[in-house]
């Protein structure tokens, strides 16, 4: 983000729609990139998340670990898929930051959100490969952090199923001052991820030797 910031400028950045993409799913192609941006292309929100049915990801790599949660709107379980568009114009380019400041913000966040955000991140990260134990400590800890309206909501609506995206996307614009939109992915290999070694033997059939 800083380097699109610094070399698009605000100007620059207006008529971009910017995607994101991890770079650990190596079975991806450019037809499953292109399918995703055809079906962002009428979005107009700040920040666009992709999600994907559970069963499409079950029945192409049934060995394959994953969370997903079960969303009332659509009668079924769906898992986040990590690929965001990004409308350019919610970028902001911040030319006076200073050293170890990051050189960009979001329209309409402030400095305590942007931490917010990324400490939450950070703490993701830190916690997405241990128990779910932690991750319900992670919840805890947002809720310290200014999200307890909008977790508690999404706990109540989580524990009796009656999570939707709509009610999700309200959260998640409410909680950090943005308007978030969604798209149902068909593209699996999106969601087929490198996190270990043995990752590469379940996903490619390639047979994994240390050394």
């Amino acid at each position: 983000m800083e380097k699109l910031a610094e070399f698009y400028g605000d100007s620059g950045l207006i008529t971009r729609s910017i995607m994101i993409v991890p770079c650990d799913t190596p079975l991806v192609t450019s037809g499953n990139i292109n399918a995703l941006i055809r079906k962002a292309a009428d979005k107009t929100a700040d920040v666009t998340v992709t999600m994907i049915a559970a069963d499409r990801i079950e029945k192409r790599f049934p060995h394959k670990n994953f969370r997903s949660v079960y969303l009332a709107d659509f009668k079924a379980n769906f898992a986040m898929q990590y690929v965001l568009f990004m409308n350019g114009e919610f970028i902001r380019f911040n030319p006076k930051a200073g050293p170890g400041e990051l050189k960009f913000s979001f329209q309409g966040w402030d400095s305590d959100v942007l931490n917010r955000v990324k400490n939450g991140i950070d703490s993701v990260e830190n916690l997405r490969h241990q128990s779910h134990f932690y991750n319900r400590l992670f919840l805890l800890w947002l809720l310290t952090k200014g999200y307890t309206y909008y977790i508690f909501r999404f706990l109540v609506d989580l524990a009796f199923r009656r999570l939707t995206m709509v009610r999700a996307m309200e959260y998640l614009g409410g909680a950090d001052h943005m308007h978030a939109a969604y798209i149902e992915s068909e593209e699996v290999e999106f969601s087929a991820d490198i996190d270990t070694p043995e990752d590469f033997q379940m996903l490619l059939g390639i047979q994994w030797h240390n050394g």
